[in-house]
């Protein structure tokens, strides 16, 4: 009778203390929220629809003169885990693209254009501006569609993920910004010229890392690049606009 009880006390100990690290653990369910922001540069690439010299030639000046501008971004998603490898993800989202040029007094000579939106500008004040600053943006909602890849063990994981998003033009800003001398600085927003278009899919790349602290939360940093696919106006000289941002997310299992 001893040594059964004996032999029974280790098999009775490991189902206890299994029992108590089942109801410590968190339960393993597939759906998850999220939330992530980032933050990094924002250019275009330009492109010559008409096929001719002309517009060869504009393109080669602007690439000269303007240069990236800041991107931002975040928004929220719903992912399903299919596998300890794979989930899908949707969610939506806000998007800053742009570019910018700027523009010295100092590289000007009489009866250069200073804006290249508008051709020349007439100082209606004492004093002209040192510089200019000129930046095209545009703000989108997204609607991101992907798959997010997890590899590893432990609390540090690689995190990847591959998607597009639909996007709709939200506005379109022209931004003038001027600098004087002693240092005071005046902003503008003008209406854009142009027609932009209201639709635009983007589809987007990450990889990065993950970290799982324990329980349901977890994070992650990703570099993410996104690309316009779609043209933003139909012009003779037109652009798609691209993106790389450093994104941190937070993510919380249901």
């Amino acid at each position: 009778m001893d040594r059964t009880i004996s032999a029974l006390l280790p098999a009775v100990s490991l189902c206890l203390l299994g029992t108590v690290h089942a109801q410590d653990a968190v339960p393993v369910a597939r759906w998850s929220i999220g939330a992530s922001i980032g933050s990094g540069g924002a250019y275009r690439t330009l492109i010559n629809t008409a096929g001719s010299e002309l517009a060869d030639r504009i393109i080669a000046i602007r690439d000269d003169r303007e240069h990236p501008d800041l991107a931002i971004g975040g928004g929220f998603h719903v992912a399903y885990r299919l596998s300890d490898r794979f989930s899908l993800e949707a969610g939506v989202a806000y998007a800053r693209f742009g570019y910018a040029h700027s523009v010295d007094l100092s590289d000007l000579t009489f009866g250069d254009p200073i804006d290249p939106r508008r051709g020349f500008i007439y100082n209606t004040g004492d004093v002209p501006p040192e510089s200019w600053r000129f930046v095209d943006r545009f703000h989108y909602l997204e609607v991101p569609i992907g798959v997010v890849m997890e590899l590893g063990q432990g609390r540090w994981r690689s995190s990847s993920s591959l998607g597009v998003a639909p996007a709709f033009l939200l506005a379109a800003q022209d931004l003038t910004v001027s600098t004087y001398a002693d240092g005071r600085v005046e902003r503008e927003r003008f209406e854009p010229l142009e027609d932009y278009a209201a639709f635009n899919l983007i589809p987007y790349f990450s990889t990065g890392v993950s970290m799982h602290p324990g329980g349901r939360w977890n994070w992650s940093l990703r570099p993410t690049f996104r690309y316009g696919a779609l043209k933003l106006i139909d012009a003779p000289v037109s652009g798609r606009v691209y993106s790389m941002t450093l994104d941190l997310g937070v993510q919380f299992t249901l």
